[in-house]
């Protein structure tokens, strides 16, 4: 997927680097700890005079604008230094096409929706008047400026009635790139399977991989214009109206920046040491959790720690999923509430975590289990839970409960911590949460020593 917001926002940022190293080749780049540039091996772009190769599902389109489609896959081959095993499908359409598509898309995509709305409204992440299903249909009709589907292998992406614009072109190279990394490293498999598999912290490490690989070879792209060319993209980059973006909450906006901005700081890491060598290596032994793509040193040793969460058994709720919130989790709502010394150090040093959401259709909870990488780290993280639940969900005072500190008022709330693991409930349900406690309490002992919290 492209989206309009993040590709001018990211790309500004690396030709803004890039400037300021003086342009150089990308061979000979230098960059100090943590900037992000396109180091890496030498790319020679290919001429791309129009070619006798057309894409299929293209065929109604003027020859013209065929040619120029086949002049962009021989762009994208040469940057991205792979050629597609088969021609990739492409469906031109119109902006307001493309929309509707991504909108019917979402009502696929979604079906957690009332569980997710329930639980983001309880943590005090959503304001109780947002409706997350309109929501979400507003951004991403807002933003999403092409895609890759890989369940047909085809990329779906608008044109301008005289042709494609700079912007636009440049979309299809990222999109071109998905559906040529997916002929090589099948990676829309293993990401459904993900997904599937409610591995979703793992997914989203995955996704960083493949949208921050596509940022790069976007880049490289525009790197290979004229000056003119690349200042149109800007150019047409500053209009792309933002206002859903701009209007959603922060931990929404984050999440969807996240595997274009930290996947590319990713993956120019590795471009920088490897190459595209290391990029693939990447997509045969994935980064594991976000964890490892938002702290790269930690990658490929630092692996997550396995967490046991028995399930709960609550009268009148389902179990809705059971998955892993992970550092980027705690980070996206941190983030949004506390400052970013407690967000940063309270998020810093995850070492695993399994969590269950229950519902029942109005009423949610949330049930939670960490493991820091220290006993440090779990203590951090037991502070900021505890500044989160009295910041994000209203609360004042606490209470002693089971060696915890419970918060009580129109929801509710339990974080407990033994020195080495620390437990988060939070339910919109009295009894739910009653409950809750008790069972994860009786299966514990817990260091009653300093449970007054936070």
């Amino acid at each position: 997927m492209h989206t309009r917001r993040l590709a001018f926002l990211i790309l500004l940022v690396a030709f803004a680097l890039v400037a300021c190293d003086g342009g150089s080749d990308p061979s000979t780049t230098s960059t100090s700890s943590g900037a992000v540039t396109t180091s890496g091996p030498p790319t020679t772009m290919a001429e791309t005079t129009t070619t006798t190769t057309l894409p299929p599902g293209t065929e109604e389109l003027p020859e013209e604008v065929r040619g120029e489609l086949a002049d962009l896959i021989a762009a994208t081959e040469s940057v991205r230094q792979l050629e597609f095993l088969e021609q990739p499908s492409v469906v031109v359409v119109t902006n307001d096409e493309l929309a509707e598509r991504v909108r019917d898309q979402l009502e696929e995509d979604l079906e957690d929706l009332p569980a997710d709305q329930a639980l983001y409204r309880l943590l005090g992440l959503i304001e109780p008047e947002v409706d997350l299903n309109a929501l979400y249909t507003d951004l991403y009709s807002e933003q999403v400026a092409g895609y890759y589907d890989g369940e047909v292998g085809e990329l779906v992406v608008p044109m301008a009635e005289d042709g494609f614009t700079v912007l636009q072109r440049a979309t299809l190279v990222h999109e071109l790139t998905h559906a040529l990394t997916d002929q090589h490293y099948d990676f829309h498999g293993r990401y459904s399977e993900l997904l599937d598999e409610d591995r979703y912290d793992e997914a989203s490490a995955l996704q960083a991989v493949i949208e921050g690989d596509a940022v790069l070879a976007e880049l490289l792209y525009l790197r290979s214009l004229s000056p003119e060319e690349q200042a149109e993209f800007f150019t047409e980059s500053f209009g792309v109206d933002s206002e859903q973006f701009d209007a959603a909450p922060r931990f929404i906006r984050d999440a969807l920046v996240f595997p274009y901005d930290s996947g590319f700081v990713f993956i120019d890491r590795l471009y920088r040491t490897g190459g595209f060598e290391s990029i693939a290596e990447a997509y045969a032994s994935p980064p594991l959790s976000t964890e490892q793509v938002m702290d790269p040193d930690d990658y490929p040793a630092d692996e997550p720690v396995a967490v046991d969460l028995e399930e709960l058994v609550i009268d009148g709720f389902d179990l809705e999923y059971e998955s892993t919130w992970g550092e980027l989790g705690f980070a996206l709502m941190f983030d949004q509430v506390l400052s970013d010394e407690v967000s940063d150090t309270g998020a810093g040093g995850w070492g695993g975590d399994r969590y269950q959401v229950h519902f029942d259709g109005s009423e949610v909870i949330l049930v939670l289990r960490y493991r820091g990488d220290s006993a440090a780290d779990a203590e951090e993280m037991r502070s900021a839970l505890n500044e989160y639940v009295r910041a994000a969900m209203g609360f004042e005072e606490a209470e002693e409960l089971e060696g915890g500190s419970a918060y009580r008022g129109d929801d509710y709330a339990w974080v407990w911590s033994d020195g080495s693991e620390v437990v988060l409930i939070a339910s919109s349900d009295g009894d739910a949460f009653d409950t809750a406690v008790a069972t994860l309490s009786a299966a514990a002992t817990p260091d009653t020593t300093d449970t007054t919290g936070g």
